[in-house]
C-alpha cells in the first residue's frame, strides 16, 4: 500500500516540475522571438498555426486575409527599394558633377505619370506572387524547405521577366497572352506613351493575369484545406532511407509525387541529350536518333519506375483490356479532330511565327522526311512516339497524378510535360492541347490502348498532310474538295469540315463522359449479383 501511495503522490508532483520546464522552454521561446534575436521559426516550427484555424474564421478568409497582407507588404517593399535607388542615384551623379563626369545627365525622380502605371501593374502581380509563395509556405515543412521550393520558381520567373529586355521583343497577341511578359510590355507601352497599342492589348494582359492570380489563390486555399499538409513534422530527409522506404512501402499505384518525378526525370534525360547529340542530316541518321530517344530515353524510364515503385506495373501503365468500343473511338476521335487541330496550330503559328534561323534549322530533316519511303517515316514518327510517349505520359505519369482524385488537374499536368517534350516552341503548344484529349481518353477509358491508336492516327495524318504539295493539290480532286491553300506551303480543311470535326468530336466526349458515368453503375450492379449469388 505504501508503494502505491508514494507513486500517487509523486506522479501530480512529477507532472507540476514537467509542467513548469515546459512553461520555462515556452517563455525562453517567446522572448527569443519577440525580441527578434537567432530564432525565426514559422507558424508551424512555432505550433500558432493550430491556434489560428481552430478561430471562426474559414479557411478561405484566413488565405484572404495572409494573402492582403503578404501583398501590401510586397507593395510597400518595392514602392522604398524604387524610393531608395532613386534617391541613391541622384546623390552619386550629383557628386560627380564636380569632377565633370556627370555633366550631360539629367537625373531625377521618374514622371508622376509613370510612377502611376507602375503601382497599378504592381498590385497584381504582387497579388501573383504572393500567392504563389504563400501556397508553398503552407506546403513546405519549415521556413528553410520553403526557400529551397522557391528557387524552382524564381528560375522559371527568371525567362519570363528577362524576355521584354530583348530588343526584338514586342508587344502583339502572342506576347500579351505570355504571363509576367505580357504585362511588363505593356508597363513598357504605357511609360512610353503608346496608348493606343496599350489600349489593344489591354484586356488580354488583363486576364491571363487575373486568371494566374486566381489559379495561384484556388492553389492556395486547397493547401489550407488539406490539414495532411499543414500538420506535417519536419524531418531530416536521407536518400538511403528514402529509397528503402519507397521500395518496400511501395503502392499498387504511383503517388503524386512519383509521377511529377517521372515527368521531372524525363524533361531531364531530354535536355541532357538535346545538348549532347548533333541533329542528323541523313534520314537514316534521324530514324535511328529517333527510336534511341524513344525507346532508351522515355519508355524506359517510365518502365523502370513502374516495376520498382509499383507492385502493378500492368495497371499502372494503364495496358489493361478494353472494350472494343473504346478501342474504336481512339482512332475515330483523331480523325475527327483533326481539322480543329490543324487550325488551332496555323493559329499558333500566326501568334508566335517560327524564326528564321528555326525555318532554317528545320530545311534538312522536311527534306529528308521527304526523301524516305512512307512505311518508315509513318513507323518512326507515327508508330514508335505514340508508343513510347503513351507508356510514359498517359501510362506512368497521369496515374501517378491521378492518385489524389483530381482528374482535370492530373491530366492538365501530364498535357503540360508532354508539351514541354516538343523541341519547338509551336509544337509544345500543338502538343499540349492535343494531349489534354488524349489524356481525357485514358481516364474515361482506363486504358493505354485507346490512346495510342489516337496517337497513331493523330500522326500519321500529320505526316500524310505534311507531303501534300500545291502540285499534289491541283491533280488530287478529293485533296482540293477537303483542302485549301493557305500562304505558299499551307494547307487548311474548308470551313464546313472545321464545323463538322467540332460537332463530331463533341458527340465522341460526351459519349466517353456517358460510359464512364454508366460502367461504374454497371460494375457495382455485377458486384451485388455475385455476391448475392455467393450467399445463396
Amino acid at each position: 500500500m505504501r508503494t502505491k501511495i508514494s507513486a500517487r503522490s509523486d506522479a501530480p508532483r512529477g507532472r507540476v516540475v514537467e509542467g513548469a520546464a515546459v512553461r520555462r522552454a515556452d517563455l525562453k521561446a517567446d522572448r527569443r522571438v519577440l525580441s527578434g534575436g537567432r530564432f525565426v521559426r514559422g507558424e508551424k516550427e512555432r505550433g500558432t498555426l493550430e491556434t489560428l484555424l481552430s478561430s471562426p474564421a474559414r479557411r478561405g478568409e484566413i488565405v484572404w486575409g495572409k494573402l492582403l497582407t503578404v501583398t501590401a507588404f510586397s507593395v510597400a517593399t518595392s514602392l522604398l527599394n524604387l524610393f531608395s535607388m532613386t534617391v541613391t542615384g541622384t546623390f552619386i551623379i550629383r557628386q560627380l558633377e564636380p569632377l565633370g563626369g556627370g555633366a550631360e545627365l539629367q537625373v531625377g525622380p521618374p514622371p508622376v505619370s509613370a510612377l502611376a502605371w507602375l503601382v497599378l501593374a504592381l498590385l497584381p502581380m504582387a497579388a501573383l506572387f504572393s500567392a504563389l509563395s504563400l501556397a508553398i509556405a503552407a506546403f513546405a515543412r519549415s521556413s528553410k524547405e520553403g526557400q529551397y521550393y522557391l528557387m524552382p520558381l524564381l528560375m522559371i520567373m527568371l525567362p519570363l521577366m528577362m524576355l521584354p529586355i530583348l530588343p526584338a521583343t514586342e508587344l502583339n497577341l502572342g506576347t500579351a497572352l505570355i504571363p509576367v511578359t505580357g504585362m511588363m510590355l505593356l508597363l513598357r507601352a504605357l511609360v512610353e506613351g503608346q496608348y493606343t497599342e496599350a489600349l489593344v492589348f489591354t484586356p488580354p494582359v488583363l486576364a491571363v493575369t487575373a486568371a494566374g492570380c486566381l489559379l495561384a489563390i484556388r492553389w492556395a486555399v486547397d493547401q489550407f484545406n488539406n490539414e495532411s499538409v499543414l500538420f506535417r513534422d519536419s524531418e531530416r530527409w536521407d536518400l538511403g532511407v528514402w529509397v528503402r522506404h519507397v521500395v518496400r512501402d511501395r503502392g499498387d499505384l504511383p503517388t503524386f509525387a512519383e509521377g511529377i518525378l517521372c515527368g521531372v526525370v524525363l524533361l531531364l534525360i531530354r535536355f541532357f541529350a538535346q545538348t549532347s547529340i548533333l541533329p542528323p542530316n541523313d534520314w537514316r541518321g534521324i530514324a535511328v536518333t529517333t527510336l534511341v530517344l524513344q525507346i532508351g530515353l522515355i519508355a524506359t524510364p517510365a518502365l523502370l519506375m513502374a516495376i520498382v515503385l509499383t507492385r502493378r506495373p500492368w495497371r499502372t501503365l494503364r495496358l489493361t483490356t478494353v472494350r472494343p468500343a473504346s478501342l474504336v473511338v481512339g482512332p475515330l476521335l483523331a480523325l475527327a479532330l483533326h481539322p480543329t487541330v490543324m487550325s488551332l496550330s496555323h493559329a499558333i503559328q500566326t501568334l508566335y511565327p517560327m524564326s528564321g534561323e528555326t525555318m532554317e534549322a528545320l530545311k534538312p530533316f522536311l527534306a529528308a522526311v521527304e526523301s524516305a519511303p512512307l512505311w518508315s517515316v509513318l513507323l518512326v514518327i507515327a508508330v514508335t512516339p505514340a508508343i513510347c510517349e503513351e507508356l510514359a505520359f498517359r501510362g506512368f505519369v497521369l496515374s501517378g497524378l491521378q492518385s489524389t482524385g483530381r482528374k482535370w488537374t492530373a491530366i492538365l499536368i501530364s498535357s503540360f510535360f508532354f508539351g514541354v517534350m516538343h523541341s519547338v516552341l509551336q509544337q509544345q503548344l500543338s502538343a499540349f492541347l492535343v494531349g489534354i484529349i488524349i489524356g481525357y481518353l485514358a481516364a474515361q477509358t482506363r486504358s493505354l490502348w485507346p490512346c495510342v491508336l489516337f496517337h497513331v492516327t493523330h500522326n500519321s495524318l500529320g505526316v500524310l498532310v505534311g507531303q501534300l504539295t500545291p502540285n499534289v493539290a491541283d491533280q488530287q480532286p478529293l485533296w482540293r474538295w477537303l483542302f485549301h491553300s493557305i500562304g505558299e506551303d499551307g494547307f487548311g480543311y474548308h470551313w464546313p469540315w472545321l464545323i463538322e470535326s467540332l460537332v463530331v468530336s463533341c458527340a465522341l466526349l460526351g459519349w466517353l463522359r456517358w460510359r464512364a458515368n454508366r460502367e461504374p453503375a454497371a460494375n457495382f450492379v455485377r458486384g451485388s449479383e455475385a455476391k448475392m449469388s455467393a450467399v445463396i
